[in-house]
């Protein structure tokens, strides 16, 4: 049976891999590849929260309005990746631009500690390098 339910919130969790349509000057823009960064309204509204902040990390550094934006879980497509199993460099440049932007009211944190989280988990993870 075919599920029609609308996805919420809590079907993307921080550090969730989407594509999404970007918003500029009130025109949405074609989808890109964004990271959930938390609940709108912080983590502590996950239960009543109607959208989830994302950055859309091709767009920049994380900043409010340009590449940090509120998007209703309905404009958002799960990608089939996470931060630990994607690609190597363009976690890289996500992990080299997420401390140069900013977060309103400390919505980044989650984001953050779910990084440096992958950031074990790949190194963990990584062949081990041989010397000759």
């Amino acid at each position: 049976m075919l599920n029609t339910q609308a996805p919420t919130v809590q079907d993307f969790p921080t550090a969730t891999l989407v594509t999404a349509g970007p918003w500029f000057r009130g025109h949405q823009l074609d989808p890109r590849p964004a990271i959930v960064v938390c609940p709108f309204g912080g983590p502590e509204f996950a239960d009543e929260a109607t959208m989830v902040v994302v950055w859309y990390f091709t767009i920049g550094a994380p900043k409010p309005g340009d590449s940090v934006q509120a998007m209703f879980p309905h404009e958002l497509t799960p990608l089939d990746d996470t931060l630990t199993t994607m690609d190597t460099a363009t976690f890289c440049d996500i992990a080299t631009s997420l401390p140069l932007g900013r977060f309103a009211y400390g919505d980044g944190n989650d984001l953050i500690a779910a990084m440096n989280r992958a950031v074990r988990e790949r190194i963990e993870t990584a062949p081990a390098a041989h010397s000759s």
